[in-house]
């Protein structure tokens, strides 16, 4: 019962959708038609295959010789580039050093050929000759001497004979004596006084030491304009 109602069932379907139950069925037709000439034709396939493969092959061997070809450009440009920069650098340097070198010769003969001239505008000069001149000083020279000390004091100097009868005045006893004779014969009674006469005189109280040296030229060195001593 159970494989009827399947059976029927399978039925309905096919009668609902024979569009696509043909369609299957040409595909699974068309498949088996496909597999059998392929299978007929297998060296065939091999041979396509292997061409393909071979072909395939060269075209990859072409591919890496193309890449290693333009590797190796670019590294030929790159050592090129490299070598070009490196010469480029050492022209530059061999120019710098030509024309430093060029410099130093210049400077070398200018400077030699202004030695030269400032040699020949140069007379040579004579050697220095002193020409000593004498440098005085002042020294003192002493001279020690013994100085008195005065003052000024009164010195009796003499003695006055004073006579109070006519007012006679003698300095001398002898002139006195005389003209007291000549009051006592007169009857005078002929009588004096006598008075000390004093001056004022410098008189020495004492001494001291004084230095009356004074004031010495001498020479005391010898010099030249140039500064040198002796």
């Amino acid at each position: 019962m159970k494989q009827r109602k399947n059976l029927e069932q399978i039925k309905n379907m096919i009668s609902k959708n024979k569009k696509i139950v043909i369609a299957i069925i040409l595909i699974i037709i068309l498949s088996l038609v496909i597999g059998i000439a392929f299978a007929s034709k297998p060296s065939d396939n091999k041979k396509t295959e292997s061409q393909t493969e071979q072909k395939i092959d060269v075209s990859e061997e072409n591919n890496n010789k193309e890449e290693e070809d333009k590797k190796e450009e670019n590294e030929n440009s790159k050592t090129d580039k490299n070598t070009d920069n490196s010469n480029t650098t050492s022209t530059t340097k061999d120019n710098n050093n030509s024309s430093t070198d060029s410099n130093k010769k210049d400077t070398s003969s200018s400077n030699s050929g202004n030695s030269g001239n400032s040699g020949s505008d140069k007379p040579s000069q004579p050697a220095h000759q002193h020409s000593w001149k004498q440098h005085t000083a002042q020294k003192w020279v002493s001279n020690m001497v013994t100085v008195p000390d005065y003052e000024t004091q009164k010195v009796a100097v003499g003695t006055n004979f004073i006579f109070a009868e006519d007012g006679y005045v003698a300095s001398n006893i002898n002139d006195a004596k005389a003209h007291a004779k000549e009051l006592i014969k007169a009857g005078h009674i002929g009588n004096y006084r006598t008075e000390t006469i004093y001056e004022k005189k410098q008189v020495q109280v004492g001494s001291h030491q004084e230095d009356h040296g004074h004031h010495e030229t001498y020479v005391d060195y010898e010099y030249c304009d140039c500064g040198a001593r002796r």
